[in-house]
């Protein structure tokens, strides 16, 4: 049986049996904005005019996985189609649909002459404006309409000028986390805390527009000291042996790649069996001559970095070192030096991901209590994590070399592939 919040019920009433030109389910993660989506999508399909019928997405994978792999499990493949990459169209309720990508302005051209019928629209947000003014002129058909969801961002987005413009035909609806009554209250409760203190718990929890400004990591920076281990507490002597007191697993590196006007850092951080803990144990910064960038000097302080580690925490693997990939001369020239010198160490690319999604991982992972760092080595992490701050409210970091960016980053890429271990 299909079981419906007040708040779903809601929006079907103001938006399949009332009709808008503009529909939008805006507010927090989780809170079933996009869940009553999977069976609006087929009625509007079924009762849409002639023209095209466009699903976009911030990107392909996301609209996949956040609507048309639910809906494939809901309604059978029969009904909802895969997507055919070379041309971006699937069958999707006995219609042909298009499905596209709004990350990048170059999408635009995708919509240019179509003539659209129904439209709807996952993370509008995140989207490139270009792509959605495009959309605005190409829902042409008589009867036409759009559904689509987004979080909420800055109060000075491009959406929310567009939402709160009142000569237009638009229905918004709110969502909060606690619109959502089909959630265990375990659940709530370790999503509430894992955003508690920064401008997520307003957009992500309340559904708010919220101004991103300030420190990033407010709560790490006022109680910095809470996450600090001494060597001894990680590493007891005992009988002249070094003991794992924490049980520490693996050792990841991040290499941060200096220019000619930054500096090239590196982090060693060790994570318990599971992932339940991530340790800052160790940490390196290399000084490069102004204008300069000295691959053999980098190597060379590779080596001992690797070296220090091995004497401080014996008996525990380091498996490999991810690199900005943005230096890939630097990163192959790594890789051979590392595997000339047998440092039995692997170069790997980095994992990129969006700032937001960054921020939102390292405030699980302070809230959470699975962040320590070795105050005798590690200070300097501790210092860039307190300090780093929002560009004028702007939704990315202040680099003006006024904070240690360059330490944040290393630190970021000591344990970005397992970002989604640390993250709900």
């Amino acid at each position: 049986m299909i079981t419906f919040s007040n708040k779903q019920k809601e929006v079907w009433q103001n938006t399949i049996n009332t009709f808008h030109r503009w529909n939008f389910s805006i507010g927090a993660t989780r809170s079933g904005k996009t869940y009553l989506d999977y069976y609006k999508i087929p009625k509007r399909i079924r009762s849409a005019p002639q023209g095209a019928i466009v699903l976009i997405g911030n990107t392909l994978g996301t609209l996949e996985r956040n609507v048309l792999a639910p809906m494939r499990e809901t309604w059978g493949s029969e009904l909802v189609d895969t997507v055919r990459i070379h041309d971006n169209t699937l069958n999707l309720f006995g219609r042909k649909a298009y499905a596209l990508g709004a990350d990048k302005a170059s999408q635009v051209a995708r919509l240019q002459g179509m003539g659209i019928a129904y439209c709807y629209g996952d993370e509008v947000g995140t989207w490139s404006e270009a792509v959605f003014q495009m959309l605005k002129s190409r829902l042409d058909k008589p009867g036409a309409c759009f559904d689509g969801t987004s979080n909420p961002d800055s109060p000075f987005h491009w959406l929310k000028s567009f939402l709160d413009n009142e000569a237009l035909d638009i229905y918004k609806m709110t969502f909060r986390l606690d619109d959502n009554p089909f959630l265990t209250q375990d659940f709530v409760d370790n999503l509430k805390k894992e955003y508690a203190g920064t401008v997520y718990y307003n957009r992500f929890i309340l559904g708010e527009w919220t101004l991103a400004e300030g420190l990033v990591h407010p709560q790490f920076a006022n109680n910095a000291d809470k996450f600090a281990v001494s060597y001894e507490t990680v590493m007891p002597e005992v009988n002249g042996d070094r003991l794992n007191a924490l049980g520490l697993w693996q050792i990841y590196i991040g290499v941060d790649i200096g220019g000619t006007k930054s500096h090239s850092t590196f982090v060693a951080t060790g994570f318990t069996k599971g992932f339940s803990k991530q340790i800052r144990l160790h940490y390196k910064k290399i000084v490069h001559d102004k204008g300069t960038v000295d691959p053999d000097k980098i190597y060379n302080s590779f080596a001992e970095f690797v070296a220090e580690i091995r004497t401080m925490y014996p008996c525990i693997e380091i498996v490999a070192a991810f690199v900005d990939h943005a230096e890939q001369v630097i990163k192959n020239g790594l890789a051979l030096y590392s595997a000339k010198a047998a440092l039995g160490v692997r170069i790997m690319d980095c994992k990129k991901t969006e700032f937001r999604n960054r921020v939102v991982a390292y405030n699980s992972i302070f809230n959470m209590g699975r962040f320590l760092y070795v105050k005798e080595t590690c200070g300097p992490i501790a210092e860039a994590l307190s300090t780093m701050v929002y560009d004028r409210g702007e939704e990315k970091l202040l680099d003006n070399f006024t904070t240690d960016v360059d330490t944040y980053d290393a630190d970021y890429y000591s344990w970005s592939h397992f970002i989604n271990y640390f993250h709900l």
